[in-house]
């Protein structure tokens, strides 16, 4: 299937401007396409984001690979990363909400989307992302959180996730993610009546799924091959049934 890349403009609701990585296939006609959105790493954009989100829409859907901190800021070095990640996660409700919510209101925007069809994928701080756009029960038909952070919103009612399908692909040799947040993450699922999936990868490790993380120079953090193909090929089979 021939796909279209193309950069989406947008902003959130306190007016910061971002701009995504938009991938859509060619069809015929004027069929309405799902859409799924693609939340990056603790780099943002990469070569990574945009493979993916180029691959989701080979299956037939329309992807954005999501911009986490703002139209030019692209910082190359990691610890520029973590700075602008860090208030992005400790203030998650305040700083994070309007930047990943402003990425599910930009791609139904897209022409030829069907707007009460859209999923979310998220790799590490991106995990956290989609699992937080699940609590907030918007409407999404999935999330998929690859190695992400499992901890609750701070102070946030547990109501009921409604009609948003959860699967979580963890790394069971994770150093990361202690097994205590494991622990809390199943009992907030079952307080909320979520539908939710979670898999543990044996001996994959933080950021299992990026085939640079052995340079990244972090430790606990490595590519897994098996459990990267294993959670992806899950989560089109999920992509699939809910669509």
């Amino acid at each position: 299937m021939t796909v279209t890349h193309s950069l989406l403009q947008y902003k959130d609701s306190n007016g910061n401007v971002y701009e995504g990585d938009l991938f859509v296939p060619r069809t015929t006609g004027m069929r309405k396409l799902p859409g799924v959105v693609v939340y990056s790493a603790f780099r943002g954009i990469t070569d990574f984001e945009r493979e993916k989100a180029a691959t989701l829409a080979q299956e037939g859907y329309i992807a954005l690979a999501a911009d986490p901190f703002g139209k030019g800021i692209r910082p190359t070095d990691k610890m520029q990363c973590f700075e602008i990640v860090r208030p992005l996660v400790s203030e998650r409700i305040d700083k994070l909400k309007p930047v990943i919510i402003a990425a599910i209101d930009a791609i139904k925007t897209v022409q030829c989307i069907d707007d009460q069809k859209i999923g979310a994928i998220g790799f590490c701080f991106g995990g956290l992302c989609v699992l937080d756009l699940a609590r907030y029960n918007i409407g999404l038909k999935a999330v998929v959180s690859f190695h992400g952070t499992l901890k609750p919103l701070p102070n946030f009612p547990l109501d009921s996730i409604i009609g948003t399908a959860i699967q979580v692909h963890h790394g069971d040799a994770d150093s990361h993610i202690p097994k205590e947040q494991v622990d809390e993450f199943h009992v907030e699922m079952r307080t909320r009546n979520a539908d939710f999936v979670f898999s543990s990868h044996a001996f994959a490790e933080h950021g299992f799924t990026e085939p640079e993380a052995d340079s990244f120079g972090l430790p606990g953090v490595k590519y897994n091959k098996k459990a990267a193909d294993r959670s992806w090929n899950s989560a089109i089979s999920l992509f699939k049934e809910v669509f």
